[in-house]
């Protein structure tokens, strides 16, 4: 589109000075459009707020026994399980108060902040990894806490470690990151098809929408799922915060480390000189699934029961 601007000059006449007036093409200005942002509802503010410290301090037992697995490459996940209990009925629960302090905000960023981030990035995956990055930096003491606070009430003398104080970042915050982005993909990305999956083989009109029963058994497969595939970098960091030789390396001393902790714990030789897993790779999967699986699901369903109240009241 083109539109004309007037310019005004002055100009030499016999009589004087007078004033030219020209017409001047130029391009219309179109001024970028702002991002439409959807505040939260309420609702999903109550979700975040109370449902995030309850499944988060309720599960904690499952945290621990990942961590507790991170250095043991023998115990069946029953055993592994016993040991979390090894010191009576609540010390399971050990850690747990700092990682549900913080869910707080870390479950209003997992529910109302990925709706924030959905409406000003208008796609579902820039917003993932945003929630991700913030929950990360929320999460990230809380959780090396709770990891070093069940490995040393586990470890005997110089297998402890020090218990770091709480800061946003540190050893094992990419793989952090990293899992984070892959766990919460399960009931942002994947819990969907799931449910649809479900309701088709279920018989159901696939058009219509789902039941609460089918979204919860898409949320809780989509997050067991995601739950398994996060596993390698769960552990890598239950590893890098609970072992003091990665506590004290470079980041990339930190990083050979890891990878031969990979290895170490999921690969083994055999006689004939092949590689193969070893069965730690499906103990920590299902252990990471199960946690992963129970958390996100109950929230999934505390955020659905919210806003279903709000919509009836309303």
């Amino acid at each position: 589109n083109i539109v004309y601007v007037t310019s005004s000059v002055l100009a030499m006449a016999d009589d004087g000075l007078t004033v030219a007036q020209t017409a001047v093409p130029c391009s219309k200005l179109v001024l970028p459009s702002i991002p439409q942002v959807i505040l939260p509802q309420p609702a999903l503010l109550l979700a975040g707020g109370f449902g995030g410290p309850l499944v988060v301090g309720g599960f904690t037992p499952l945290r621990n026994a990942c961590t507790l697995a991170a250095h043991d490459t023998t115990s069946t996940a029953m055993r592994i399980m016993g040991r979390v209990f090894s010191c009576g009925f609540r010390s399971g629960w050990t850690g747990a108060r700092s990682p549900a302090a913080a869910s707080m905000i870390q479950f209003t960023m997992l529910g109302p902040g990925y709706h924030f981030y959905l409406g000003l990035l208008g796609n579902r995956k820039p917003a993932l990894v945003a929630v991700a990055l913030t929950e990360t930096l929320v999460m990230y003491g809380a959780t090396t806490r709770n990891a070093q606070l069940i490995h040393n009430q586990a470890a005997v003398g110089r297998d402890r470690v020090p218990v770091r104080s709480i800061m946003p970042v540190g050893p094992g915050f990419t793989a952090f990151l990293l899992r984070n982005c892959l766990a919460m993909a399960g009931i942002r990305v994947l819990s969907e098809p799931m449910a649809r999956t479900l309701q088709w083989i279920s018989g159901a009109d696939a058009s219509s929408k789902c039941s609460p029963g089918i979204n919860m058994g898409g949320d809780f497969l989509a997050s067991v799922l995601c739950g398994a595939l996060s596993m390698p970098f769960n552990q890598t960091f239950n590893f890098q915060v609970t072992n003091a030789a990665c506590l004290a390396a470079t980041p990339a001393e930190r990083f050979a480390l890891a990878l031969r902790f990979l290895k170490t714990q999921y690969f083994m030789s055999t006689a004939s000189g092949s590689v193969r897993l070893r069965q730690t790779m499906l103990r920590d999967a299902m252990l990471r699934s199960s946690y992963i699986g129970c958390l996100f699901c109950c929230y999934s369903s505390l955020e659905r029961l919210a806003l279903h109240m709000s919509n009836l009241r309303e």
